[in-house]
């Protein structure tokens, strides 16, 4: 037997090849961690420009909102003093026409309904006011207020007219507003008063404390507007409304410049403060650092990802270079990748011709197997987004209510895979009246979750403090109309109850029809007019119901994730599914336990079928005397 011995040349050069690889490692270490220190300092700087530039446009957009809001209004009051100069006008000429009208309570009456108008009053030449819609102002003297004396001019000047800026009066502080003219048929004053009911709806809608909850920056981040004294006017954290941005952690010397951008803590929360200066106010924009580094930390860990890739192929190819590599082993190895660049990523490389091949073979399957687990973890993120998504949907809706002797209430959503647009909402109006809402928005994903706090938002503002249920419709409808380029819209079912007599009133706007529990303990339908849904027609009047809800007996409000869900063959859960199991229920069964069966139930129907919408449902029950 002959044994082969290395030589000293074969050592030396196997030891070259070493020490090179060695120091090729080394070098390619530190290349691959000055790229990632630079890299990671460029994207850095990109992230927190990127997000000044999407702050800062969210300003500009608020700034638009409030110039267009102050034009509006601004037209609005020059169309209707136009329109009720023309009124007053046309007066005058009437009572030049026919000078008896004077005398006449009727006839005024009539021209008043006919002009559209409140008030109508005539004077003579002392400014003594001497005809009138008010029989009370008879014998006022114009000279005695500063406010009426302003039209004394008109007994001189038979040009004169004078449309009076809009005034609060009475106890209700209700907008008013007083137009004249001189007479035509002798000196003195025709005069109309009415309530610009246009221009206080464009007032309300322009209201600057409604505006910032309007605009969002990002996912998380929000808007504020405050004035130059620093307290803050509008933002969409009701906690910090009307406190100063002093009381949050800011001060006004942050703000010396036009508008800028800083790095700054608000309630102990790092955020991107942007701001702009407006001739009248200070608009400022937030964004967390963690939402605005997220592309950076993306970008970041795609960067070493590929480096280490790129990494892992010089030095595998160098290494090919320095001992020479078996053309067969390439062509296996280029013949399995072609296979995983087109997708097949189960392939597998093994190439066993010598020690490099092994090594490239492994570092393959390694990179492929990472480059799954990368997919897996996106899938995953994806994923996470959309729970995150849900999260938000969930916290818009309201906590439990508080406990009260006189009533019980209770609201569940159990959401589906993908993002919906159902909620549902409480709360008290004033001290005797309740008003509860469910709601279901149309479409699906994110678009639908925004329009769905968006719609509750509007609801609920025009809400507090007003139990007209037609009128908060009606405003609710007006306003989810607007810049409804989406053409998104929203069935709602909302009532407003006087917790101490029982009285109900109750519309639908296209929603499935409520179920009440009456003495019999029975569950029956409750009759509605089924109208139009939210943001679908503008100034639609809605149909408003009224019934009484005695002691003892329940309301069970829900959206059709209820009534549509599906077993494996398709088959719907139904409405009357629904209003049999109801009535199946003991009569001892709790309120507070009704909506949890009632799931149960539907998900025992489902029989493991995928749930395809939110299953929402709200509970409202008015104790009786055995209950309190």
């Amino acid at each position: 037997m002959v044994l082969s011995k290395k030589g000293p040349g074969s050592l030396r050069s196997e030891k070259v090849r070493k020490t090179f690889l060695i120091w090729l490692f080394a070098l390619m270490i530190i290349a691959f961690i000055g790229v990632l220190v630079v890299s990671f300092s460029i994207l850095t700087k990109q992230a927190s420009q990127n997000a000044d530039k999407l702050i800062q446009l969210k300003l500009s957009d608020v700034e638009k909102q409030i110039n267009l809001n102050q034009k509006n209004i601004i037209r609005i009051r020059q169309e209707a003093d136009e329109n009720a100069l023309a009124k007053v006008h046309a007066l005058a000429k009437m009572l030049t026409l026919k000078p008896q009208i004077i005398d006449d309570e009727q006839e005024i009456e009539k021209i008043r309904q006919l002009l559209s108008v409140d008030e109508i009053h005539i004077s003579d030449e002392k400014g003594i006011l001497i005809a009138g819609t008010v029989p009370s102002f008879i014998g006022y003297d114009y000279a005695s207020a500063e406010q009426s004396a302003q039209f004394l001019p008109a007994i001189t000047d038979p040009q004169f007219e004078l449309a009076q800026d809009p005034m609060p009066r009475g106890i209700n502080n209700e907008i008013f507003q007083y137009v004249g003219v001189a007479r035509m048929d002798q000196p003195g004053i025709i005069q109309i008063g009415y309530t610009p009911q246009k221009l206080i709806n464009a007032m309300e809608v322009a209201d600057i404390q409604n505006l910032a909850a309007g605009f969002r920056v990002g996912n998380s981040g929000s808007v504020m507007i405050a004035d130059f004294q620093g307290y803050i006017l509008s933002t969409n954290d009701e906690i910090n409304s009307g406190t100063r941005l002093s009381d949050i952690g800011l001060k006004m010397n942050q703000f010396e410049d036009e508008q800028g951008s800083f790095l700054g803590k608000i309630s102990d929360n790092q955020y991107l403060i942007s701001y702009l200066k407006t001739s009248d106010y200070l608009i400022l924009g937030k964004l967390p650092t963690e939402e605005m580094y997220f592309s950076r930390d993306t970008g970041t860990n795609m960067l070493i990802l590929f480096n280490i890739l790129l990494f892992c192929a010089i030095f595998f190819l160098i290494a090919w270079l320095v001992q020479v590599v078996v053309i067969n082993g390439i062509y296996k190895v280029n013949t399995t990748l072609s296979k995983i660049t087109e997708g097949y990523l189960d392939e597998k490389v093994f190439v066993n011709n010598n020690k490099e091949f092994q090594m490239l073979s492994r570092g393959i399957n390694t990179t492929v197997d990472a480059l799954k687990d990368a997919i897996h973890v996106a899938e995953s993120r994806i994923d996470s987004e959309l729970a995150f998504a849900k999260n938000i949907q969930l916290s818009a809706l309201p906590g439990p209510f508080e406990r009260r002797d006189d009533f019980e209430i209770y609201g569940h959503m159990h959401t589906a895979k993908e993002v919906g647009g159902d909620f549902y909402d409480y709360f008290m109006i004033d001290d005797h009246h309740l008003g509860f809402l469910i709601a279901d928005v149309s479409g699906k994903g994110i678009p639908a979750a925004l329009f769905m706090m968006i719609s509750k938002s509007i609801i609920k503002t025009y809400a507090i403090s007003n139990t007209d249920l037609g009128n908060i419709l009606f405003k609710s409808n007006n306003t989810l109309c607007e810049n409804n380029e989406s053409n998104m819209f929203v069935t709602v079912f909302m009532g407003i109850l006087n917790v101490q007599t029982g009285d109900f009133s109750y519309a639908s706007a296209g929603h499935n029809p409520p179920l009440i529990q009456c003495e019999s303990q029975k569950f029956k339908w409750l009759d509605a007019k089924s109208d139009c849904p939210l943001a679908a027609i503008e100034n639609y009047e809605f149909s408003i119901h009224k019934t009484r809800i005695n002691p003892g007996e329940s309301l069970f409000l829900y959206t059709d994730g209820v009534t549509e869900a599906t077993n494996r063959t398709d088959e719907l859960f139904s409405p009357q599914r629904l209003i049999d199991y109801l009535n199946s229920l003991p009569e001892q069964t709790k309120p507070e336990s009704i909506m949890s069966l009632v799931r149960h139930e539907v998900e025992r129907f489902s029989k493991g079928a995928e749930q395809a919408d939110d299953i929402t449902m709200l509970l409202f029950h008015m104790k009786g005397k055995t209950e309190k």
